[in-house]
């Protein structure tokens, strides 16, 4: 596949692969001579951000199986989950900073 702009075109060599093809001038294609220029992309911070995040999620999910396990039994063992007076306190100074 092959598509020449005003600037140059890409020429598909194979799967994922991309040349740039080089002109003869303003709004003329070349005839199939490469060009000596090359390409580049700026990535923005946030573009950066958001690999860096799908990376961090995609590693690992972040659950300790042993706490979960525990967590479970104390909650079939009825120590967990009896103070909802003591749990509020506990969310609003997490929430605070206390």
């Amino acid at each position: 596949m092959r598509i020449d702009q005003k600037q140059g075109g890409i020429e598909l060599n194979g799967p994922g692969s991309a040349e740039r093809v080089g002109t003869d001038g303003p709004g003329r294609a070349g005839q199939g001579s490469r060009s000596s220029r090359t390409d580049s992309v700026e990535v923005s911070s946030d573009a950066r951000l958001l690999n860096q995040a799908l990376t961090a999620a995609s590693e690992g999910t972040g659950i300790r199986q042993d706490r979960v396990e525990e967590m479970r039994k104390k909650l079939a063992a009825g120590e967990l989950g009896n103070d909802a007076g003591r749990l509020a306190d506990r969310l609003i100074d997490d929430l605070t900073g206390r």
